[in-house]
Protein backbone atom coordinates (compact mmCIF):
# COMPACT_ATOMS: atom_id res chain seq x y z
CA UNK A 1 0.00 0.00 0.00
CA UNK A 2 1.54 3.77 -0.63
CA UNK A 3 1.46 5.61 2.32
CA UNK A 4 -1.83 7.48 1.68
CA UNK A 5 -3.70 4.13 1.33
CA UNK A 6 -2.36 3.40 4.64
CA UNK A 7 -3.82 6.04 6.18
CA UNK A 8 -7.43 5.56 4.41
CA UNK A 9 -7.03 1.39 5.74
CA UNK A 10 -6.23 2.94 9.06
CA UNK A 11 -9.58 5.00 9.67
CA UNK A 12 -11.35 2.08 8.34
CA UNK A 13 -10.07 -0.09 10.55
CA UNK A 14 -10.88 3.05 13.62
CA UNK A 15 -14.50 3.43 12.37
CA UNK A 16 -15.23 -0.18 12.71
CA UNK A 17 -13.73 -0.48 16.04
CA UNK A 18 -16.03 2.15 17.46
CA UNK A 19 -18.49 0.17 15.84
CA UNK A 20 -16.95 -3.05 17.42
CA UNK A 21 -17.99 -5.69 14.22
CA UNK A 22 -16.03 -6.56 11.25
CA UNK A 23 -16.99 -5.22 7.89
CA UNK A 24 -20.19 -6.59 6.62
CA UNK A 25 -19.29 -9.74 4.03
CA UNK A 26 -22.52 -11.16 2.83
CA UNK A 27 -25.84 -9.77 3.25
CA UNK A 28 -27.69 -13.22 4.78
CA UNK A 29 -26.33 -16.42 6.42
CA UNK A 30 -24.66 -18.55 3.47
CA UNK A 31 -23.92 -22.41 4.34
CA UNK A 32 -21.45 -24.20 2.01
CA UNK A 33 -21.30 -28.52 1.58
CA UNK A 34 -18.95 -30.21 2.96
CA UNK A 35 -18.29 -32.07 0.00
CA UNK A 36 -16.23 -29.30 -0.92
CA UNK A 37 -13.78 -30.87 1.39
CA UNK A 38 -14.29 -34.47 0.83
CA UNK A 39 -15.18 -35.19 -3.20
CA UNK A 40 -12.29 -36.31 -5.26
CA UNK A 41 -13.81 -35.56 -8.36
CA UNK A 42 -14.31 -31.84 -7.60
CA UNK A 43 -10.58 -32.05 -6.30
CA UNK A 44 -9.44 -33.09 -10.02
CA UNK A 45 -11.62 -30.30 -11.48
CA UNK A 46 -9.75 -28.08 -9.11
CA UNK A 47 -6.12 -29.48 -10.05
CA UNK A 48 -6.96 -29.07 -13.41
CA UNK A 49 -8.30 -25.18 -13.17
CA UNK A 50 -6.78 -23.46 -10.23
CA UNK A 51 -4.00 -24.99 -9.89
CA UNK A 52 -3.20 -25.74 -13.69
CA UNK A 53 -4.14 -22.42 -15.75
CA UNK A 54 -2.93 -19.76 -13.16
CA UNK A 55 0.44 -18.40 -11.70
CA UNK A 56 2.06 -20.70 -8.49
CA UNK A 57 4.39 -19.23 -6.04
CA UNK A 58 7.40 -21.14 -5.73
CA UNK A 59 9.50 -19.20 -3.41
CA UNK A 60 10.97 -15.72 -1.98
CA UNK A 61 13.74 -13.88 -4.74
CA UNK A 62 15.76 -14.37 -1.50
CA UNK A 63 16.14 -18.38 -1.96
CA UNK A 64 17.68 -17.59 -5.04
CA UNK A 65 20.33 -15.27 -4.45
CA UNK A 66 23.29 -16.18 -6.43
CA UNK A 67 23.94 -17.75 -9.83
CA UNK A 68 23.39 -21.60 -9.39
CA UNK A 69 21.03 -21.46 -6.53
CA UNK A 70 18.22 -23.69 -7.17
CA UNK A 71 15.06 -24.34 -5.34
CA UNK A 72 12.63 -27.88 -5.94
CA UNK A 73 9.15 -28.30 -6.28
CA UNK A 74 6.79 -28.75 -2.56
CA UNK A 75 4.71 -30.75 -4.76
CA UNK A 76 4.95 -34.23 -6.56
CA UNK A 77 2.04 -33.71 -9.13
CA UNK A 78 4.07 -30.50 -10.35
CA UNK A 79 8.41 -31.60 -10.15
CA UNK A 80 10.01 -28.45 -11.08
CA UNK A 81 13.47 -26.86 -10.68
CA UNK A 82 13.79 -22.85 -10.45
CA UNK A 83 17.18 -21.69 -10.30
CA UNK A 84 19.01 -18.90 -10.95
CA UNK A 85 21.36 -18.22 -14.26
CA UNK A 86 24.63 -17.31 -14.23
CA UNK A 87 23.04 -14.02 -16.40
CA UNK A 88 20.93 -13.57 -13.12
CA UNK A 89 17.51 -14.67 -14.74
CA UNK A 90 15.36 -16.98 -13.17
CA UNK A 91 14.24 -19.94 -15.14
CA UNK A 92 11.93 -22.93 -14.25
CA UNK A 93 12.66 -26.14 -15.67
CA UNK A 94 10.75 -29.82 -15.18
CA UNK A 95 13.44 -31.85 -12.84
CA UNK A 96 13.88 -34.59 -15.28
CA UNK A 97 16.63 -35.33 -17.17
CA UNK A 98 16.05 -36.37 -20.75
CA UNK A 99 17.62 -38.95 -21.49
CA UNK A 100 15.59 -41.61 -18.81
CA UNK A 101 13.74 -39.88 -16.95
CA UNK A 102 15.30 -39.47 -13.46
CA UNK A 103 15.23 -36.76 -10.78
CA UNK A 104 17.78 -34.01 -11.99
CA UNK A 105 18.02 -32.01 -8.50
CA UNK A 106 17.47 -34.17 -5.59
CA UNK A 107 17.82 -31.93 -2.74
CA UNK A 108 14.86 -29.03 -1.86
CA UNK A 109 17.57 -26.24 -2.14
CA UNK A 110 21.24 -25.93 -3.61
CA UNK A 111 24.16 -24.20 -5.44
CA UNK A 112 25.50 -25.77 -8.42
CA UNK A 113 27.84 -24.84 -11.55
CA UNK A 114 25.62 -27.50 -13.13
CA UNK A 115 22.71 -30.11 -12.72
CA UNK A 116 24.00 -33.71 -13.83
CA UNK A 117 22.08 -36.51 -13.63
CA UNK A 118 22.53 -39.02 -11.22
CA UNK A 119 21.76 -42.08 -13.20
CA UNK A 120 24.13 -41.81 -16.39
CA UNK A 121 26.04 -38.60 -15.77
CA UNK A 122 24.22 -36.15 -18.17
CA UNK A 123 25.12 -32.50 -17.48
CA UNK A 124 23.10 -29.32 -18.41
CA UNK A 125 23.62 -26.05 -18.08
CA UNK A 126 21.78 -23.32 -16.21
CA UNK A 127 19.73 -22.33 -18.47
CA UNK A 128 18.82 -25.83 -19.45
CA UNK A 129 21.02 -26.54 -22.48
CA UNK A 130 22.49 -30.42 -22.66
CA UNK A 131 26.21 -29.54 -21.93
CA UNK A 132 27.11 -33.43 -22.29
CA UNK A 133 26.54 -36.86 -22.46
CA UNK A 134 28.69 -39.31 -21.10
CA UNK A 135 29.68 -42.05 -23.76
CA UNK A 136 28.36 -40.18 -26.79
CA UNK A 137 29.70 -42.47 -29.24
CA UNK A 138 26.44 -44.48 -28.31
CA UNK A 139 24.42 -41.55 -28.96
CA UNK A 140 25.33 -41.53 -33.06
CA UNK A 141 23.00 -39.07 -34.78
CA UNK A 142 21.53 -37.17 -31.29
CA UNK A 143 21.58 -33.46 -31.00
CA UNK A 144 22.43 -32.46 -27.92
CA UNK A 145 20.79 -28.89 -28.80
CA UNK A 146 16.97 -31.11 -29.02
CA UNK A 147 17.45 -32.55 -25.50
CA UNK A 148 17.68 -29.90 -23.12
CA UNK A 149 16.12 -29.30 -20.14
CA UNK A 150 11.73 -28.55 -20.91
CA UNK A 151 11.31 -25.38 -19.58
CA UNK A 152 8.38 -24.02 -17.88
CA UNK A 153 6.96 -20.10 -17.61
CA UNK A 154 8.86 -18.59 -14.87
CA UNK A 155 8.96 -14.82 -13.67
CA UNK A 156 10.10 -12.61 -10.86
CA UNK A 157 7.91 -10.51 -9.90
CA UNK A 158 7.35 -8.58 -6.21
CA UNK A 159 9.94 -10.27 -4.77
CA UNK A 160 8.29 -13.62 -5.36
CA UNK A 161 9.46 -16.45 -7.60
CA UNK A 162 6.63 -17.57 -9.54
CA UNK A 163 5.96 -20.79 -12.14
CA UNK A 164 3.52 -22.02 -13.97
CA UNK A 165 2.11 -25.96 -15.21
CA UNK A 166 1.14 -24.64 -18.34
CA UNK A 167 3.93 -24.60 -20.92
CA UNK A 168 2.78 -21.66 -23.53
CA UNK A 169 1.34 -19.14 -20.54
CA UNK A 170 3.22 -15.78 -20.86
CA UNK A 171 3.19 -14.81 -17.33
CA UNK A 172 2.34 -10.98 -16.16
CA UNK A 173 2.31 -11.02 -12.61
CA UNK A 174 1.40 -7.19 -12.03
CA UNK A 175 -1.43 -7.62 -14.45
CA UNK A 176 -2.39 -11.21 -12.56
CA UNK A 177 -2.20 -9.32 -8.76
CA UNK A 178 -3.25 -5.76 -9.61
CA UNK A 179 -3.10 -3.33 -7.09
CA UNK A 180 -2.06 -6.20 -4.50
CA UNK A 181 1.11 -6.15 -7.02
CA UNK A 182 1.77 -2.59 -6.22
CA UNK A 183 1.41 -3.51 -2.51
CA UNK A 184 4.07 -6.60 -2.42
CA UNK A 185 6.31 -3.08 -4.04
CA UNK A 186 5.79 -0.79 -1.85
CA UNK A 187 6.33 -3.09 1.57
CA UNK A 188 9.53 -3.86 -0.46
CA UNK A 189 8.84 -7.70 -0.25
CA UNK A 190 11.76 -8.22 -2.31
CA UNK A 191 14.40 -6.91 -0.18
CA UNK A 192 13.33 -9.39 3.29
CA UNK A 193 15.61 -12.40 3.24
CA UNK A 194 14.66 -15.87 3.96
CA UNK A 195 15.08 -17.23 7.70
CA UNK A 196 13.53 -20.76 7.46
CA UNK A 197 10.99 -22.84 5.79
CA UNK A 198 9.24 -25.97 6.71
CA UNK A 199 7.42 -28.45 5.02
CA UNK A 200 4.67 -30.68 6.18
CA UNK A 201 1.42 -32.78 4.96
CA UNK A 202 -1.53 -32.04 6.92
CA UNK A 203 -4.51 -34.44 7.12
CA UNK A 204 -7.38 -31.91 6.12
CA UNK A 205 -8.65 -30.38 2.80
CA UNK A 206 -6.40 -27.40 1.11
CA UNK A 207 -9.41 -25.20 1.14
CA UNK A 208 -10.46 -26.33 5.35
CA UNK A 209 -6.67 -25.04 5.91
CA UNK A 210 -6.40 -21.32 3.90
CA UNK A 211 -10.33 -20.85 5.23
CA UNK A 212 -8.52 -20.55 8.92
CA UNK A 213 -7.07 -17.49 8.60
CA UNK A 214 -9.78 -16.04 6.42
CA UNK A 215 -12.04 -14.49 9.70
CA UNK A 216 -10.97 -13.27 13.06
CA UNK A 217 -14.30 -14.12 14.60
CA UNK A 218 -12.32 -17.71 16.11
CA UNK A 219 -9.00 -15.35 17.51
CA UNK A 220 -10.57 -14.88 21.06
CA UNK A 221 -11.58 -18.65 21.44
CA UNK A 222 -8.78 -20.73 19.01
CA UNK A 223 -5.84 -17.79 20.13
CA UNK A 224 -7.36 -17.08 23.14
CA UNK A 225 -3.73 -17.65 24.81
CA UNK A 226 -1.34 -16.35 22.10
CA UNK A 227 -2.47 -13.51 18.83
CA UNK A 228 -6.08 -12.59 21.14
CA UNK A 229 -3.94 -10.21 23.24
CA UNK A 230 -2.07 -8.49 20.28
CA UNK A 231 -6.06 -8.21 18.50
CA UNK A 232 -7.91 -7.24 21.45
CA UNK A 233 -11.00 -5.14 20.37
CA UNK A 234 -9.78 -6.36 16.85
CA UNK A 235 -11.84 -5.58 14.10
CA UNK A 236 -11.01 -6.57 9.98
CA UNK A 237 -11.93 -5.20 6.51
CA UNK A 238 -10.97 -6.40 3.36
CA UNK A 239 -10.49 -5.50 0.07
CA UNK A 240 -10.45 -7.60 -3.16
CA UNK A 241 -8.86 -7.44 -6.53
CA UNK A 242 -9.87 -9.84 -9.23
CA UNK A 243 -9.48 -13.69 -7.38
CA UNK A 244 -7.45 -12.74 -4.61
CA UNK A 245 -8.73 -10.86 -1.22
CA UNK A 246 -6.60 -8.62 1.03
CA UNK A 247 -7.84 -8.79 4.83
CA UNK A 248 -6.35 -5.81 7.23
CA UNK A 249 -6.68 -6.85 10.96
CA UNK A 250 -6.48 -3.85 13.52
CA UNK A 251 -3.77 -4.59 16.54
CA UNK A 252 -4.97 -3.70 20.21
CA UNK A 253 -2.76 -0.55 19.53
CA UNK A 254 -4.49 0.67 16.37
CA UNK A 255 -5.92 3.57 18.68
CA UNK A 256 -2.10 4.97 19.43
CA UNK A 257 -2.34 5.97 16.02
CA UNK A 258 -4.69 9.11 16.02
CA UNK A 259 -1.62 10.77 18.12
CA UNK A 260 0.47 10.97 15.45
CA UNK A 261 0.28 13.48 12.27
CA UNK A 262 -1.30 11.68 9.49
CA UNK A 263 1.93 11.31 7.41
CA UNK A 264 3.69 9.01 10.05
CA UNK A 265 0.87 6.97 9.95
CA UNK A 266 2.05 3.28 8.98
CA UNK A 267 -0.31 0.56 8.58
CA UNK A 268 2.39 -2.17 9.89
CA UNK A 269 2.88 -0.40 13.67
CA UNK A 270 -1.17 -0.94 14.20
CA UNK A 271 -2.40 -3.69 11.97
CA UNK A 272 -1.65 -6.99 10.44
CA UNK A 273 -2.51 -7.59 6.08
CA UNK A 274 -2.93 -10.68 5.22
CA UNK A 275 -3.15 -11.60 1.59
CA UNK A 276 -4.80 -14.70 -0.15
CA UNK A 277 -2.48 -15.06 -3.76
CA UNK A 278 -4.93 -17.09 -5.57
CA UNK A 279 -4.99 -20.13 -5.91
CA UNK A 280 -3.28 -21.66 -2.77
CA UNK A 281 -0.45 -18.94 -0.75
CA UNK A 282 -2.00 -16.94 2.57
CA UNK A 283 0.62 -14.23 2.73
CA UNK A 284 1.01 -12.75 5.83
CA UNK A 285 2.82 -8.94 6.72
CA UNK A 286 3.35 -8.48 10.27
CA UNK A 287 5.30 -5.37 11.55
CA UNK A 288 8.66 -7.41 11.87
CA UNK A 289 8.20 -10.37 9.67
CA UNK A 290 6.15 -12.09 6.72
CA UNK A 291 5.33 -15.49 6.39
CA UNK A 292 4.28 -17.14 3.54
CA UNK A 293 2.19 -20.29 3.67
CA UNK A 294 1.33 -22.44 0.73
CA UNK A 295 -0.96 -25.44 0.79
CA UNK A 296 -0.66 -28.40 -2.47
CA UNK A 297 -3.21 -31.04 -2.38
CA UNK A 298 -2.43 -34.46 -2.13
CA UNK A 299 -5.86 -35.85 -1.75
CA UNK A 300 -9.33 -34.24 -0.70
CA UNK A 301 -8.23 -34.92 3.21
CA UNK A 302 -4.37 -34.28 2.56
CA UNK A 303 -2.32 -31.38 1.70
CA UNK A 304 1.20 -30.41 1.89
CA UNK A 305 1.81 -26.95 3.79
CA UNK A 306 4.93 -25.04 3.79
CA UNK A 307 5.60 -22.10 5.59
CA UNK A 308 8.60 -19.22 5.02
CA UNK A 309 9.37 -17.30 7.32
CA UNK A 310 10.68 -13.96 6.10
CA UNK A 311 12.88 -11.01 8.01
CA UNK A 312 14.82 -8.01 7.68
CA UNK A 313 18.04 -8.20 8.42
CA UNK A 314 18.55 -4.90 10.34
CA UNK A 315 15.36 -5.71 12.16
CA UNK A 316 17.23 -8.85 13.71
CA UNK A 317 21.24 -8.20 14.05
CA UNK A 318 23.37 -10.18 15.99
CA UNK A 319 23.26 -13.20 18.18
CA UNK A 320 20.19 -11.51 20.26
CA UNK A 321 18.03 -10.68 17.10
CA UNK A 322 18.42 -14.11 15.79
CA UNK A 323 17.35 -15.57 19.02
CA UNK A 324 14.54 -13.28 18.49
CA UNK A 325 14.13 -13.96 15.35
CA UNK A 326 13.83 -18.14 16.09
CA UNK A 327 11.29 -17.45 18.95
CA UNK A 328 9.15 -15.33 16.79
CA UNK A 329 9.05 -18.41 14.19
CA UNK A 330 8.69 -21.20 16.80
CA UNK A 331 5.71 -19.43 18.36
CA UNK A 332 4.12 -18.78 14.58
CA UNK A 333 4.70 -21.26 12.71
CA UNK A 334 4.68 -24.49 15.75
CA UNK A 335 2.03 -23.15 18.62
CA UNK A 336 -0.46 -20.67 16.50
CA UNK A 337 -0.43 -22.68 12.52
CA UNK A 338 0.58 -25.91 13.46
CA UNK A 339 -1.24 -26.27 17.16
CA UNK A 340 -3.82 -24.06 17.10
CA UNK A 341 -4.92 -23.21 13.22
CA UNK A 342 -4.54 -26.40 11.51
CA UNK A 343 -4.88 -28.39 14.61
CA UNK A 344 -8.72 -26.85 14.50
CA UNK A 345 -8.45 -27.44 10.74
CA UNK A 346 -7.38 -31.30 11.05
CA UNK A 347 -10.21 -31.48 13.72
CA UNK A 348 -12.77 -30.31 11.53
CA UNK A 349 -11.76 -32.85 8.65
CA UNK A 350 -11.96 -35.47 10.86
CA UNK A 351 -15.74 -34.81 11.42
CA UNK A 352 -16.48 -34.38 7.92
CA UNK A 353 -15.28 -38.70 7.66
CA UNK A 354 -18.53 -39.84 10.09
CA UNK A 355 -21.47 -36.96 9.21
CA UNK A 356 -23.42 -35.30 11.13
CA UNK A 357 -23.72 -32.79 9.12
CA UNK A 358 -23.97 -32.02 5.12
CA UNK A 359 -23.16 -28.36 5.53
CA UNK A 360 -21.16 -25.83 7.18
CA UNK A 361 -23.30 -22.44 7.67
CA UNK A 362 -21.14 -18.98 7.70
CA UNK A 363 -22.30 -16.08 9.72
CA UNK A 364 -22.19 -12.52 7.99
CA UNK A 365 -18.59 -11.71 9.15
CA UNK A 366 -17.73 -14.55 7.65
CA UNK A 367 -18.33 -14.13 4.07
CA UNK A 368 -14.97 -14.10 2.93
CA UNK A 369 -14.89 -18.38 3.04
CA UNK A 370 -17.81 -17.75 0.83
CA UNK A 371 -16.18 -15.68 -0.94
CA UNK A 372 -13.02 -17.79 -1.78
CA UNK A 373 -15.09 -20.47 -2.22
CA UNK A 374 -17.17 -18.94 -5.20
CA UNK A 375 -13.93 -17.79 -6.68
CA UNK A 376 -12.57 -21.69 -7.00
CA UNK A 377 -15.96 -22.65 -8.06
CA UNK A 378 -16.23 -19.78 -10.51
CA UNK A 379 -12.78 -20.94 -12.50
CA UNK A 380 -13.85 -24.56 -12.42
CA UNK A 381 -12.50 -27.00 -15.81
CA UNK A 382 -16.44 -28.14 -16.62
CA UNK A 383 -17.82 -31.40 -14.84
CA UNK A 384 -16.90 -34.90 -16.31
CA UNK A 385 -20.71 -36.07 -17.56
CA UNK A 386 -20.26 -39.35 -16.68
CA UNK A 387 -23.44 -40.96 -14.58
CA UNK A 388 -22.68 -40.84 -10.77
CA UNK A 389 -23.65 -42.29 -7.33
CA UNK A 390 -25.95 -40.44 -5.75
CA UNK A 391 -26.52 -42.26 -2.95
CA UNK A 392 -24.27 -40.19 -1.33
CA UNK A 393 -23.99 -36.33 -0.90
CA UNK A 394 -24.85 -34.74 -3.50
CA UNK A 395 -21.63 -33.44 -4.99
CA UNK A 396 -23.43 -31.28 -7.89
CA UNK A 397 -23.92 -28.79 -5.03
CA UNK A 398 -21.04 -26.92 -5.20
CA UNK A 399 -21.69 -23.07 -4.34
CA UNK A 400 -21.94 -21.37 -0.86
CA UNK A 401 -25.52 -21.10 -0.94
CA UNK A 402 -28.13 -18.94 0.83
CA UNK A 403 -29.70 -20.64 4.14
CA UNK A 404 -32.74 -18.83 3.13
CA UNK A 405 -33.66 -19.80 -0.90
CA UNK A 406 -36.45 -17.29 -1.58
CA UNK A 407 -35.44 -14.51 -3.88
CA UNK A 408 -33.62 -11.22 -2.31
CA UNK A 409 -33.71 -7.66 -3.06
CA UNK A 410 -30.55 -7.10 -5.23
CA UNK A 411 -31.15 -3.67 -4.45
CA UNK A 412 -27.39 -2.10 -4.34
CA UNK A 413 -27.20 -1.33 -0.48
CA UNK A 414 -25.23 0.87 1.92
CA UNK A 415 -23.42 -1.68 3.97
CA UNK A 416 -22.97 0.93 6.84
CA UNK A 417 -26.36 1.13 7.52
CA UNK A 418 -27.83 -1.45 5.79
CA UNK A 419 -30.45 0.80 3.60
CA UNK A 420 -31.07 0.67 0.14
CA UNK A 421 -28.54 3.41 -1.43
Amino acid sequence: MKQHEQVAMLKRLLALRETRRDERMLDEVVTIPVTKYTDQDLLDRELASAFSRFPLVACHASALAEPGSYVTSDWERFPYVVVRGDDGRVRAFYNQCRHRGARLAGERTGCVKNFVCPFHGWVYELDGMLRGMTRAHDFPGVDTREYGLVELPAAESGGLIWVSRDPGATLDIPGFLGTFHDDLVNFDVASLVQYKKTRVVKEANWKLLIKTYLEGYHVPYLHRDTLARAFKRGVIAHDEDGPHIRLSAARTNIGEVTAKPEDEWRILDHASVYYTLFPNTFFILHPDYVSINTFWPLAPDRTIWTHDMLYRDADFSGSVGQSALEKRFVFTNDTVFDQEDFAIAENVQRGLEHGGSDHHVLGLAEGLLAMFQNTIDARLTPRDTTPRDTTSHDSTSHDATPRDTTPRDTTPRDTTTGQPA
